[in-house]
This record gives C-alpha cells, structure tokens and sequence, in this order.
C-alpha cells in the first residue's frame, strides 16, 4: 500500500509545470503580444493616414459631381416663365487664384418639407472665406451651393447655404462656345443661348503629415487639381438654339416688312398728290 501511495503521489507531483516553465512561457506571450500590438497599430495608422489623404479629393469629387448633376438638368433662360438667365463671372481670388462663381436654373432640386418632390431652383455656386478653418497663415475657402426654391415670392428670399467642400484654394469655371472654351458667360447678352458644355477645374489642399493633420504650418500644404468637364444636355442646348433663331427670324421680318412697307407708302402718298 505505501508503494502505490507513493508512485500515485510521484505521477501527479509531475504533471504541474515548474516555474521557470511558467517565466518561459509568460515571455513568449508579452512578445506575441507586443507583435500583435505592433502590427495592429502599423495597419490602423497606415489607414488612418490613407483616409486622411484620400478626403480632400473625395470631397471634391462629389462636389464636382454634384455640380454635374446640377448642370445636366439646366434649364434655358426664359424657358417656362421661371428660369433667367446663366450668369458665369470670372474673377481672380486671393494671390491670383481662381474665384469663380455661376448662377443658373435647374431641376436638380432635392426634395424637402417645402418642396417634398423637388422641381426648379436658382442654384449659385461661389468660393467664401472658410472661418472655421484652422490652418495657421494659410487661407483657404469652402464651395458653397446657395439653393432658392420659391421663385414665385413676392419679396426676395434668402437661399439656403450647402457646404459641398473644404480647403478649397481655387475654383475656376469654363465654358464651351462650340468654337473654343471662353472663362465667363452671360445669357442675356448672347440671345439667352447656353453654353455646349461646361469645364469645373476644383483646387483643395492637404494638410495630413504622418497621419495626423497639422493645423498650423509654415510650410505651405499640398495643392490637388480635379478637372472635370461634361455637356449641355442636348434638349437645352437645341431649345436655346431655336429660341436664338426664331428671335432673329423675326427681327429679320419686321425689319423686311417696315423696308416693304416705306416704299408702298411712298407710291400711295404720290399717288393721291396726282
């Protein structure tokens, strides 16, 4: 009886672990840990980073798509009593940047309380000083969508102001002619005609240093250029075409009917003086 005792006592004196095995093991787990952390922390900033690089030129992006849109559903000056005129201004902005801003109707409107299924809007779109940017000595604006829905009110409404992108440096719009691309356009002084197509060159600047935004730097940010241009939906371009013809056809009547009707004046007044 104490033989078996003592080889049952021998066999599970054996199966724990000493504790220099113990101080092994704890060793490998801190370093699996700190790879693991260190891995986890390597892809999570190498994300991070790529957000931050990426951001600026998605804002853009879908600002310029936005403005696509908009533009895609323009509607020709004068066309159903609501629409004027497409007013393009080209101006030079801060240290000879681009300052651009376009005014015209559209029926790319969305659909809100007021108007829950959209229709046409006066739609601006300008550069104003972003003052809630923070970036030291660096001046940068934001591209601003000024929305106005009842263009029937009796007094003038103020127009609701959308954001569509941030550390905007430049802002340039141009405009096809069908001969050559011109920087500015007014409907009204070219027989309410609109433009063949429409070029949206948009300039934002990168602030991310490893990672991390840096608000106020000496160094000047990195610029990017997006440069997108589309056309004039067939329909409004034709309906402008012929809105333009037929007033000159018409002008060109009343001027052969008055040039036809001064000699026939003429022969009847000679004819009663005989």
């Amino acid at each position: 009886m104490a033989l078996t005792r003592r080889t049952t006592w021998n066999s599970q004196a054996r199966g724990g672990f000493t504790l220099m095995e113990l101080l092994v093991a704890m060793v490998l787990m801190v370093a699996v840990a700190s790879s693991l952390y260190t891995a986890l922390h390597t892809g999570f900033r190498a994300r991070r980073s790529a957000l931050l690089a990426v951001e600026p030129t998605m804002q853009a992006l879908n600002a310029i798509e936005l403005i696509k849109q908009d533009i895609q559903g323009v509607l020709p000056p004068d066309s159903n009593g609501l629409a004027g005129a497409f007013v393009a201004t080209d101006s030079p902005g801060f240290k000879g940047r681009d300052s651009d801003s376009l005014e015209f109707y559209t029926t790319h409107v969305y659909p809100d309380e007021e108007n829950p299924n959209g229709g046409v809007g006066k739609i601006k779109l300008l550069l104003e000083d972003d003052t809630d940017a923070e970036h030291g000595n660096y001046t940068t604006y934001r591209l601003v969508r000024e929305v106005t829905t009842n263009l029937l009110a009796p007094k003038e409404v103020e127009p609701e102001e959308q954001i569509l992108c941030r550390d905007v440096t430049s802002l340039n719009f141009r405009y096809y002619d069908g001969d050559g691309w011109v920087d500015d356009w007014d409907s009204t002084e070219d027989a309410n005609s609109l433009p063949k197509a429409v070029e949206v060159e948009i300039e934002v600047a990168y602030f991310a240093r490893d990672g991390r935004t840096v608000k106020s730097s000496v160094k000047e940010p990195e610029r990017r250029r997006l440069i997108q241009s589309f056309a004039i939906p067939c329909e409004a371009a034709e309906e402008t075409s012929e809105t333009s013809s037929s007033g000159s056809s018409s002008s060109s009547g009343n001027a052969s009917g008055s040039s036809s009707g001064r000699p026939a004046g003429g022969a009847s007044s000679g004819g009663g003086g005989g």
